[in-house]
């Protein structure tokens, strides 16, 4: 009989007999944003409201509200090192320019936008208004401003914050927040202008969405995968206090904003699929689609800080939402600033090979602001290559699943950077961690350390069942070994063979494991079964204790786990790959694309530089074979491997 159902059964068996009801989940959907706080960097010295973009060239260009108009950066390495913050324009000290978008289009034209926004005393012949200005060699000369758009001369019935999208037609959108309409009251709706020539000229403003008495505003648009056209907005008209919600409006690519969305339209939705997250100030979002389809968006507010009103004061906030942009979850904090500090004017940006960007204004409350940026990478589960390392507590010299044994990034909350990563061979499941800790604990009652979470068959319940497994590696060296069962946790004495080396030095300790399949109930590795793993960081300081959990996830709840495959690198019986080979093998010869990978491929999609897709195919196991239109264009291909895992390979289509 099959061990998923024995599983099955025995939850179905103890349901209620033990004052407990263990209760079979649908299994998370999604992926969620593991950051690498190590990549933190700063780009502009000062100011606020940056966006970043991937240029055709690779690039990475950020553009921000700084040092005294608008100000831009370049990046060669995906934003480990940035150049000298350049003024591309200059504002006056009686009409300063602000809030800065981009966008490069497919022809390579590079728009960046600003809203000019007049000092009291305000003056007729000084308007709020939307400008853009155009780069036709790469961002190394600008042309003058061009007119989008203009308000009135006063505050309260100015225009804000414009933001761009380009469509497959090639129509560009422009949008912005607009009290113009509205001079006899505190309204505001959000509006897009519309451009045929690359952004030369600008078409009068039609609506997108208002609702009657409240402040729509702060836009930022993507095309989902389906065809839809997706304004997120701040939008002020939900019940209770201090009620700016993250709200979507949309429409199809047909409609593109014939009919607006008012009140009580189907089409304008709070984000989040989760009732508590829907309690909380989401402001000025920002919305991004992933390589995966799925969509992710930022925003500013007090998810951790309940009771602080105080814009000074909001984090930055990301979370992952589906295919449609709807039902975002998964929330993470990039940066997890103080209470007394923001993180606020945020926004977000995925480049070419999946890597997240998270971008924000960060300083101390009613101080000054510096620009930081952090990656971050989406993932749906972790996965095992085959490979047999010394435990020792180091990865030197041996090759893991992912480089530097860096498969899976935290440290979110702990702010320890923590790294780990997965092998298997014939005998041993593996596991490693490096966690940077200056303050390291060994002779407390809980120690630093991890909580390491197997689900085996995939049992996807509410409470711990047969196949389930939980270990606490003690950094003092003591491994806690438990099984799951009859809902609970039950720990005994260390299983024999099961391996464990713990190294604490000054500022970090390394973690190493080796648990015998034989341990976790099988003869030889369950080679590409869908299994379910989770990781729990627990940091000891003098006068309290952290645990950090990955977004979404439960200890006792498996269904929430992410999920964790084995590659079919080798299975019982088959040699380990040797060191020095190429996880993926690309060739491309009379426009077809052939790929060979070390684990189980399930599709391939092939991108354009300019992000369109151009191809899709299954894969073939191992193996996946696509056709390509034309020859010498720039291509990316981005390769999904079974278990979540993505490989990213730009080449030249011959």
């Amino acid at each position: 009989m099959q061990k998923s159902i024995i599983c099955m059964a025995a939850s179905l068996l103890l349901s209620g007999s033990l004052g407990v009801s263990a209760r079979s989940h649908e299994p998370y959907e999604g992926s969620r944003i593991f950051w690498d706080i190590s990549s933190q960097k700063e780009v502009f010295p000062s100011g606020g409201y940056s966006r970043l973009i991937q240029l055709h060239d690779g690039r990475l260009m950020a553009v921000a509200e700084s040092g005294g108009g608008i100000s831009v950066s370049y990046s060669l390495d995906e934003g480990k090192v940035w150049s000298s913050p350049e003024l591309i324009i200059r504002g006056t000290w009686d009409l300063p320019i602000a809030v800065p978008d981009l966008i490069q289009l497919t022809d390579g034209t590079i728009i960046v936008g600003y809203n000019p926004r007049p000092k009291a005393p305000y003056s007729e012949d000084r308007l709020f208004g939307i400008r853009v200005l155009r780069s036709t060699d790469n961002g190394k000369t600008w042309s003058d401003p061009i007119f989008v758009y203009d308000a009135h001369h006063t505050f309260e019935d100015g225009c804000w914050e414009p933001s761009f999208l380009e469509l497959p037609s090639g129509e560009i959108h422009c949008y912005f927040a607009n009290e113009g309409p509205f001079t006899q009251s505190n309204e505001q709706e959000i509006s897009v202008s519309r451009s045929f020539d690359g952004g030369v000229s600008w078409s009068e403003p039609d609506r997108v969405c208002f609702r009657a008495g409240s402040r729509d505003g702060m836009p930022s648009a993507i095309i989902t995968d389906a065809g839809e056209i997706v304004v997120i907005v701040e939008d002020n008209g939900h019940p209770g206090y201090n009620n700016f919600r993250a709200t979507t409006m949309r429409c199809s690519l047909e409609n593109n904003w014939q009919t607006w969305v008012d009140a009580n339209s189907p089409n304008r939705n709070m984000i989040f699929a989760n009732s508590a997250d829907k309690q909380a100030v989401s402001a000025a979002p920002y919305i991004r689609k992933l390589k995966s389809g799925e969509t992710i968006a930022s925003w500013q507010g007090n998810h951790d800080r309940p009771d602080i009103f105080d814009l000074e004061q909001f984090d930055m906030f990301v979370a992952v939402g589906d295919a449609d942009a709807r039902n975002f979850k998964a929330i993470t904090q990039p940066f997890s600033v103080p209470k007394n500090s923001h993180g606020f004017w945020n926004s977000v940006a995925v480049i070419d090979n999946g890597t997240v960007f998270a971008v924000s204004s960060i300083g101390e409350a009613r101080q000054g602001s510096r620009i930081n940026v952090m990656k971050g990478y989406a993932m749906k589960g972790f996965e095992a290559n085959f490979g047999t390392p010394k435990i020792d507590g180091s990865c030197q010299g041996e090759n893991w699943t992912v480089k530097n044994a860096q498969q899976v990034f935290m440290g979110v909350t702990t702010r320890n950077r923590a790294t780990m990563d997965f092998l298997y061979d014939n005998e041993n499941l593996y596991f490693y961690a490096r966690v940077i800790d200056r303050t390291i604990h060994t002779d407390k009652i809980d120690n630093d350390g991890i909580f390491l979470y197997l689900d085996l068959e995939n049992c996807c319940d509410t409470y711990p069942q047969t196949g389930m497994f939980r270990m606490f590696l003690n950094v003092n060296g003591e491994l806690e070994f438990s099984a799951g069962g009859n809902n609970k946790w039950t720990t005994s004495d260390t299983p024999e063979g099961v391996n464990f080396v713990a190294l604490p030095s000054r500022n970090y300790y390394d973690l190493e494991l080796a648990v015998p399949w034989k341990v976790l109930g099988y003869d030889k590795p369950p080679v590409d079964k869908l299994m379910r793993c989770n990781i729990e960081i627990r940091d000891r300081r003098d006068t309290e204790l952290v645990l950090e959990k990955i977004a979404e996830t439960e200890s006792r709840q498996s269904w929430s786990w992410p999920e964790f495959r084995l590659n079919g690198d080798g299975g019982a019986g088959v040699q380990a790959p040797e060191a020095g080979n190429t996880p993926v093998a690309v060739s491309i010869d009379g426009g077809q694309l052939d790929i060979c990978a070390g684990s189980v491929i399930e599709n391939v999609k092939v991108y354009s530089v300019s992000g369109a897709m151009v191809a899709s195919e299954a894969g073939n196991g191992n193996h996946a074979t696509v056709s390509l239109p034309g020859s010498g264009w720039l291509a990316v291909a981005e390769i999904q491997m079974a278990g979540g895992r993505r490989e990213h390979v730009k080449f030249l289509v011959k």
